[in-house]
């Protein structure tokens, strides 16, 4: 399911919703008209809002636990808050500058490597730039996120007397979005409004940092249940990867070393894959009993320009190796020989190179297409695998580094909590960027009002003076807000063409 078909079923069901909406209303149909007034629910074009009150005494029991503690942690939130506001604005003027890169640039490896390195926003939208797999994911993250964005406004104001007429979730689209209505907040000391409008960036700034935490110690954390450091295990294979089939790689196979690289956890996995489509192919010390021994070549043959073949084309095991002699032990032997690859594979003394030659053995190349390598997949506890393709198609294979220690353990339980986690991460982090930029309707906006206000009260006396400064830097804020987000739409767009 793409990003289109979604839209076209949020489209309808939103149309019937509608419908039925509006057909029981015009006809004050009473089961339906005393359901909304019960729940709190309404309906409107591309919207569903429930409200209700029914949460303010629970929100106002949770504001008297430890309120020395929550006010002195609402006053600590308010400066960090204040501080994270300077590198908001530069963060996003940077992803700003990076994806007018990405739009008007050429992609290049080169462009690509330096993008992966730089910290960037980007909007992120379903069937677009992020997998349809995920869609709950990325509902119910989001759906935390401002839902705790908005209890610590709700709990912030309670501390400063405030009343809280009641709470609320919306969903625009399938984007969930919580609110809160609170007393006008204006008639405050600055000191308590800070505290308030900071709140909920605030908890979205913990929220990033405990998910993050939970990320970092999770392989602890589940370390009775599921062994780490000790490999990855095969989730699921796509059909492209040429290693699926009989004696291949299956799900559930532990993968202990890619070619040379050792495989200890999903980074080194990440590393080694990296290193086999970057490093040069290396050959094979063999012994030359070993080559006598079981060289089966036949009249060698062109198999196009660059590919010489002296096997049987109808084998499936043999494959014709190149040998190069050593300049320091010259010898005469067969420049070609065609061997059983995984008699190779167990035989060899150590892998060689045209600059380190084998001792008391020869050096033999598999003479393969280019870009093509033989790269040996050890497994734990079963025969290796070999993989003779393009070492890109192994990116297509999905492993976990979290390895159940019984069988009645499944290792989507650690996957779950992880992806969920990093979402966590990504929106509560996005939501604190955003929302403490100087720009209309968000928390920036009443936070540069009340900062300009007393930081300029000794310096500009006239009011509507320190208002006009405040304006200018939330038109400011805006203006930013409305590039960023264009040019990021723009470069998704990009990738749907």
């Amino acid at each position: 399911m793409d990003f289109f078909v979604l839209l076209t079923i949020i489209a309808v069901f939103y149309a019937v919703l509608l419908f039925l909406d509006f057909t029981f209303k015009s006809c004050s149909h009473y089961p339906y008209m005393m359901l909304i007034q019960r729940t709190g629910l309404s309906v409107g074009p591309f919207q569903l809002r429930w409200y209700t009150t029914s949460l303010n005494r629970l929100i106002l029991k949770m504001s008297f636990w430890q309120p020395k503690f929550q006010t002195n942690w609402f006053t600590f939130g308010s400066w960090i808050t204040i501080c994270l506001i300077i590198p908001s604005i530069c963060l996003v003027i940077v992803s700003s500058v990076q994806l007018c890169k990405k739009i008007f640039t050429e992609p290049t490896s080169e462009l690509s490597s330096n993008q992966q390195d730089t910290l960037i926003l980007e909007p992120i939208v379903p069937g677009i730039n992020l997998p349809m797999s995920d869609l709950s994911y990325y509902i119910f993250a989001l759906m935390f996120s401002t839902v705790f964005h908005e209890l610590g406004h709700a709990l912030a104001a309670i501390r400063e007397d405030m009343h809280v007429e009641g709470v609320g979730l919306m969903f625009i689209l399938i984007l969930p979005v919580a609110y809160v209505h609170l007393d006008d907040i204006t008639s405050l000391p600055s000191s308590k409004q800070l505290r308030v409008m900071s709140a909920g960036v605030w908890h979205n700034i913990v929220q990033a940092l405990t998910a993050y935490l939970v990320l970092i110690l999770l392989p602890f954390m589940l370390f009775p249940f599921f062994t780490v450091g000790h490999g990855v295990m095969i989730t699921k294979i796509n059909t492209r990867v040429g290693v699926n089939g009989q004696g291949g790689l299956v799900t559930g196979d532990i993968i202990t070393k890619l070619g040379n690289c050792d495989v200890h956890d999903f980074v080194s996995w990440i590393d080694c894959l990296n290193h086999t489509k970057s490093s040069v192919d290396s050959g094979f010390c063999l012994s030359p009993e070993f080559v006598q021994h079981h060289d089966e070549t036949k009249p060698v043959h062109y198999v196009d320009e660059y590919i010489i073949n002296c096997c049987d084309p109808n084998s499936k095991t043999n494959l014709c190796f190149e040998y190069i002699e050593s300049l320091s032990n010259p010898q005469e032997l067969p420049n070609h020989s065609c061997l059983n690859v995984r008699k190779v594979v167990e035989r060899s003394t150590s892998p060689c190179d045209a600059d380190n030659q084998c001792s008391s053995a020869h050096c033999y190349y598999p003479a393969i297409r280019k870009n093509h390598k033989l790269v040996v997949i050890k497994r734990q506890k079963k025969n290796e695998v070999l993989f003779l393709g393009q070492p890109t198609e192994l990116q297509y294979i999905s492993v976990t580094q979290y390895i159940p220690k019984t069988d009645y353990l499944s290792n989507s339980i650690p996957e779950s909590i992880e992806k969920f986690c990093k979402y966590l991460i990504m929106f509560a982090g996005g939501l604190a960027v955003i929302n403490v930029i100087p720009c209309f309707y968000f928390d920036g906006e009443k936070i540069s009002r009340v900062l300009v206000n007393t930081m300029l009260k000794e310096h500009v006396e006239h009011l509507s003076v320190r208002l006009a400064i405040s304006i200018c830097l939330t038109i400011f804020g805006s203006l930013m807000l409305i590039i960023y987000m264009t040019l990021g739409f723009w470069s998704l767009f990009k990738i749907i063409n």
